[in-house]
């Protein structure tokens, strides 16, 4: 026997009306560690994090610079490199590097295997800065040129990291979920001199 009340407008169907309350409690556990800063860099549980790091915070003419980066869980990136006159380098993907997907728990470094360019400290000295822009969805265009084994960023850089979260429309596949984008930027300051 059918439940509910009558609905005028569809003859003998019913229609039901559900109120739910519920209470959301966090779990205690995470929240600590979160707030700790304990694990949150290794747990696909946790809201995306991409770490950024290099060998050391100084850097002396003609030494190489190594980067790294490593995500919690998949994620898509764009590295930028900022030197110390302002110029904006997108170091991946690049020309020869164009894959920008990155498996999370993964220890990534930058430049290597197909990367076609070597980061050596040359004059101008001073501060610069390496910053990475992750999502768990692509990323959003921006406007660059081949320079080489790099792209020169053509975007200004207030615009880099907004272009980059940049939504397109895109007609959504039957099997898409409608899951949110996590995105996670992080940037790191170098020194450079003789």
């Amino acid at each position: 026997m059918p439940f509910g009340r009558p609905d005028a407008k569809k003859g003998n169907s019913y229609t039901i009306k559900v109120k739910v309350k519920a209470e959301v409690v966090p779990d205690d556990q995470m929240m600590s560690r979160i707030s700790k800063g304990q694990g949150v860099q290794d747990d696909p549980s946790a809201p995306l994090n991409v770490s950024l790091w290099t060998e050391k915070k100084e850097y002396r003419q003609s030494e190489k610079v190594k980067v790294y980066i490593k995500g919690n869980k998949p994620f898509y990136a764009r590295v930028v490199y900022k030197d110390a006159q302002g110029s904006l380098l997108q170091l991946l993907p690049n020309p020869y590097r164009l894959s920008n997907y990155f498996n999370g728990g993964v220890i990534y470094e930058i430049p290597s295997g197909e990367d076609k360019f070597e980061l050596e400290v040359t004059p101008p000295f001073g501060s610069e800065n390496i910053l990475v822009y992750g999502s768990t969805s692509n990323l959003g265009e921006i406007e660059i040129e081949p320079i080489g084994g790099i792209y020169k960023i053509k975007t200004s850089s207030e615009n880099i990291g907004i272009n980059t979260r940049g939504i397109a429309l895109k007609a959504k596949s039957s099997d898409e979920k409608g899951k949110a984008a996590e995105f996670s930027e992080t940037e790191i300051s170098i020194k450079t001199g003789r």
